[in-house]
């Protein structure tokens, strides 16, 4: 929009200057071009709002899918002719200025069945490993399939399901942990896309909740065996996952009130002593004197910051400050030092608290496409040691279609791993969409 203005803005005052100069026939002549390139300039900058250029750095300057011959090798695999994006069927438009290739459209091969597979990770995010399993990624696929998020937006990469056959469904791989698997289901929704693809994790993250309840496993190294994770990917069934809108509303605070804002939910999010904990291995994590990259050690540093709150007890009465509301019922609460909202099963790095203990067996059926929220306390931090180790169940307050929480005091608070400390305010929580994602059984 600042681009729209500032070019309606320069065209007026080149129109004033060029008015004051000319008869009135050459004048008309000149107001109708104008007018004519300021619709063109405008249409041109609106629809780029809406579109991305997918691009690729032109073949003529060492582009490897087209002089290694990789793509051949791969089509021999078999079914894993369905994951390429054969050169011959892209068609492109070579832009000299950038030095790059447009993708413009791309054709059916003639492959049954044929689901292309779009690889997105960033070689920056937790321990590096993206690096490597992107490279690998590319020795495998067309390159062009394969997108880093240090150097492109999801929505770049995201672009190719507008660029493919109407009744082809994409499939996104995302090597990453849960929140760069949040950040393109984001971009996803935000483009509306006419055929939404379809979601598979490689989990490169710490705690990787979402990957284990996919069944794409706990955790991979940066060596990954790419032909048996595409053959996974391409025998995985299509599924649903609740998305949930965040919507934080904080109170006056000396007379000024924090803007609203919202955010979406995929696994879960808690307030009070289990987003302490995370909220402490963040800030240590984003120290510049943090040089561990290990996903084992990263663990146990985690742990310990656990340990340290049994003693210290930062969010204790936390039900003195809360109160919570389940389909606009409130609920009263036992004394605890958390409460956590589950959208999947799994939490905290692998822990299925909700079928956990005596009261498992009796306790409602958890499906991450039901619509259903379900809500438990945590008494404390040696609670939290007592759940990873399967020593203990969960205080259960049951299953919701929409919560609020009434926050007043301050508290630390996280959503799917991303922490921070909360202003008091009113919280809610309620079903936003589903996301198209795929389930290995």
């Amino acid at each position: 929009m600042e681009c729209i203005r500032l070019t309606g803005s320069f065209i007026a005052k080149l129109t004033s200057f060029i008015t004051h100069r000319m008869s009135d026939t050459t004048e008309q002549i000149v107001l109708s071009i104008i007018f004519a390139l300021t619709v063109i300039v405008v249409v041109k900058l609106t629809n780029r709002r809406h579109h991305y250029d997918l691009h690729a750095r032109d073949v003529m300057k060492g582009h490897r899918w087209c002089v290694t011959g990789m793509f051949s090798r791969v089509c021999d695999l078999g079914e894993l002719k369905a994951c390429i994006v054969p050169p011959n069927c892209i068609r492109l438009k070579l832009s000299r200025m950038r030095k790059t290739l447009l993708f413009k459209e791309v054709s059916r091969p003639e492959v049954p069945n044929w689901s292309p597979v779009i690889v997105i990770g960033n070689r920056k995010s937790g321990s590096n490993e993206a690096d490597s399993v992107l490279s690998s990624f590319r020795n495998f696929l067309n390159p062009a399939q394969v997108k880093d998020l240090a150097d492109h937006p999801p929505e770049e990469a995201l672009e190719w399901c507008r660029l493919l056959p109407s009744d082809v469904q994409c499939r996104v791989v995302v090597a990453g942990g849960d929140g760069t698997v949040g950040w393109i289901f984001n971009a996803i929704h935000k483009m509306k896309l006419m055929k939404s693809p379809l979601v598979a994790v490689l989990p490169l993250g710490t705690g990787n909740d979402l990957s284990r309840i996919l069944g794409f496993g706990e955790g991979h190294s940066r060596y990954v065996d790419i032909v048996e994770y595409l053959q996974e990917v391409n025998s995985a069934k299509p599924a649903k996952l609740d998305r949930w809108k965040v919507h934080f509303i904080s109170n006056w605070n000396l007379g000024i009130r924090i803007p609203a804002r919202e955010c979406f939910m995929n696994n879960y999010l808690s307030v009070g002593v289990d987003a302490l904990v995370t909220l402490n291995f963040d800030r240590a994590r984003q120290s510049p004197f943090y040089i561990c990259r290990n996903r084992l050690l990263n663990k146990m540093i985690y742990f310990t910051f656990g340990t340290k709150d049994v003693f210290e007890h930062e969010c204790k009465d936390l039900d003195q400050k809360l109160d919570l509301y389940m389909d606009q019922q409130k609920v009263e609460l036992p004394n605890m030092e958390a409460v956590v909202v589950l959208n999947i099963a799994s939490w905290g790095a692998g822990v299925r608290p909700w079928t956990m203990g005596a009261g498992g067996a009796d306790a409602p059926k958890q499906d991450f496409s039901d619509g259903l929220l379900e809500v438990f306390c945590l008494a404390s931090s040696f609670h939290i040691a007592q759940l990873q180790l399967g020593l203990s169940e969960p205080i259960r307050l049951g299953q919701c279609s929409t919560l609020k929480l009434c926050l007043k005091g301050m508290a630390p608070m996280q959503v799917d791993g991303e922490p921070w400390e909360q202003y008091p305010g009113t919280i809610v929580v309620s079903h936003s969409h589903q996301a198209s994602v795929l389930l290995r059984e």
